[in-house]
């Protein structure tokens, strides 16, 4: 029988050397390690968003122009009840009078009489809010919103006036 050969100091670091390489491939194989552009941005930050381009829609204009013609015409009739409801108040006499009874139906007539403006102001709302929503381009959301904006400070004036008319009327 043949005695095994021993082994070489140099054939053992070749097979080492060998085992060792063979673990290694060419770094193209794996992603790198290096921060990536993601991760070197600010997560709090707000993303950039880009409006998207939406074709105008003359309709949409069109209504709230309608609808702040309807407001201005309902003003016109309130300020018309307004006028004989003051003069009715300003003869009112105490509460539960003839006259002031009188001055109350005025009043009522003056609050009937804003309907048209309360309506659009509320059709007005609707709709902002409808095309909030929805892609809208920029002019017809901007004349939208400043219908509605004319239209709250019509709203807003003629309350102030028959709050003002009603605490003239309790005293």
């Amino acid at each position: 029988m043949s005695r095994p050969r021993p082994f070489h100091r140099s054939a053992v670091l070749a097979a080492a050397a060998l085992l060792a390489a063979s673990g290694c491939t060419p770094n193209s194989e794996f992603p790198s390690l290096a921060p990536r552009a993601i991760e070197q941005e600010d997560p709090l930050a707000e993303p950039v968003r880009t409006a998207p381009v939406v074709a105008g829609e003359p309709e949409l204009r069109a209504r709230a122009a309608e609808l702040l013609d309807e407001a201005r015409r309902g003003d016109r009739a309130f300020e018309a009840a307004l006028g004989s409801a003051a003069s009715a108040a300003r003869g009112a006499g105490a509460p539960g009078s003839e006259s002031w009874v009188v001055a109350q139906q005025q009043v009522s007539r003056a609050e009937a009489a804003r309907a048209p403006t309360t309506s659009a102001l509320a059709e007005l709302d609707r709709l902002a809010t409808e095309r909030a929503r929805l892609a809208t381009n920029e002019g017809d959301f901007a004349s939208i919103q400043g219908a509605l904006e004319e239209v709250g400070r019509i709203a807003a004036g003629q309350q102030q006036r028959l709050d003002r008319l009603r605490d003239q009327l309790r005293r």
